[in-house]
């Protein structure tokens, strides 16, 4: 198998990564190998938002439905993010944006528009939140400049409701997302970053396998395990690697696994990743039935089920906050089963089936009949959740 290294876009040029553990954060990246320390850690767990990043990556079939959410700016989609839940590997294809690219953005100026508001506004206090709000209002700016439009006060409320500010700042920073639109537009070019990001895909293998040792597990002789990080992008290479290692962890959005590393330090072993996978970020509505892939994210499937249903919207508006909408499948919401998964009551309300398969094989369970116990259920051997 064709091992290669980590490649994504970084302050402007294709950045290299190999040899860390395959569940090494972006977060962890950021401040010890790159020592970009403008991301914070607050939380550790994709709840404060201090540590919010914009992930890039290239706009193609497999995001473009009606209900996508994604900041289209160019070919590029845009989606902020915890860097503290997400894993490295993850990235490869892709572009990260941090809070100190804002102003590589503005060159001519002092701070890009967003800072210069929160500075102008007192949006900050203590100011260990203040890059997390940064890069929140910053996809929000890119939104609204790229639709010629101003959002309302409570649609930055609604934007920002992934960011936490212990001081209590929030009227200020509010104050500063209206007014960042008062200076002139300063947008991102996004072709130097897409042609970058066409390089690595045009020099990538299918799968992507990324493998590294784990010094937590040692064997007799003291050599490190090591683990393989696997990312297809077909549906039939997914399926084929799913049969060929059923014990891999399977990874969306790892904003469940995410903690089980970082919090509970548990060994996850082997990840194989839907994130990659395009047959799974369709969103298809027939008339009658909507259907959903098992990696669209949650902000783009709660947007489609508020299209079919608008009484959800207060619900959808409720579920976790962007950066956690914006990296998190609904697909493995369900199959995780987590406690906290609160996807699944609304789900079993709306009589939802689950399109399960098995090598070439698919069969349709209903979602009330999949949970066998407390984050159990009838997945069986090799089998992953399609939609």
């Amino acid at each position: 198998m064709n091992i290669q290294p980590i490649r994504f876009v970084h302050r402007g040029q294709i950045v290299e990564a190999s040899g860390l553990p395959i569940t090494t954060t972006v977060l962890q990246w950021l401040r010890e190998h790159a020592h970009q320390c403008g991301t914070k850690e607050g939380c550790a767990e994709g709840d404060c938002g201090a540590c919010t990043v914009i992930v890039a990556e290239l706009g193609d079939d497999h995001g473009a439905h009606a209900a996508n959410r994604a900041v289209q700016l160019g070919p590029l989609r845009l989606r902020p993010i915890n860097a503290c839940i997400r894993y490295l590997p993850t990235l490869h294809g892709k572009a990260l944006l941090t809070v100190e690219d804002l102003q590589r953005l503005a060159p001519d100026r002092a701070l890009h528009p967003v800072q210069q508001a929160l500075v102008d506004c007192h949006g900050s206090q203590c100011g260990f939140c203040t890059p997390g709000f940064a890069m929140s209002l910053y996809a929000s700016y890119e939104r609204h400049q790229g639709a010629g439009t101003r959002p309302t006060r409570q649609q930055l409320a609604d934007d920002l409701a992934g960011n936490l500010c212990r001081c209590t700042g929030y009227r200020p920073i509010l104050d500063a997302g209206q007014a960042m639109f008062d200076a002139p537009a300063v947008r991102l070019d996004p072709a130097p970053i897409a042609a970058l990001l066409g390089e690595i895909a045009h020099n990538t293998p299918e799968p992507f396998v990324y493998a590294a040792p784990n010094p937590a597990l040692l064997d007799a002789q003291g050599r490190a395990r090591i683990d393989q990080f696997i990312a297809p992008r077909s549906v039939d290479g997914f399926a084929a690697e799913r049969a060929a290692r059923p014990q891999a962890t399977l990874l969306a959005g790892a904003t469940d696994i995410g903690l089980w590393t970082n919090k509970q330090f548990r060994d996850v072993g082997d990840l194989l990743y839907l994130g990659d996978v395009r047959e799974l970020h369709a969103v298809e509505h027939d008339g009658v039935l909507l259907r959903m892939g098992a990696a669209v994210p949650l902000e783009d499937a709660w947007a489609a089920l508020v299209q079919r249903w608008p009484t959800l919207r207060d619900m959808a508006l409720r579920f976790a906050g962007p950066p956690v909408r914006h990296a998190g499948t609904l697909g493995g919401n369900v199959a995780n089963g987590s406690p906290i998964g609160d996807s699944a009551p609304v789900l079993l309300a709306l009589d939802a089936v689950l399109l399960l398969q098995q090598g070439p094989v698919q069969r349709r369970l209903p979602l009330s009949a999949f949970y066998s116990g407390y984050m159990t259920n009838e997945l069986q051997t090799g089998e992953f959740l399609r939609a």
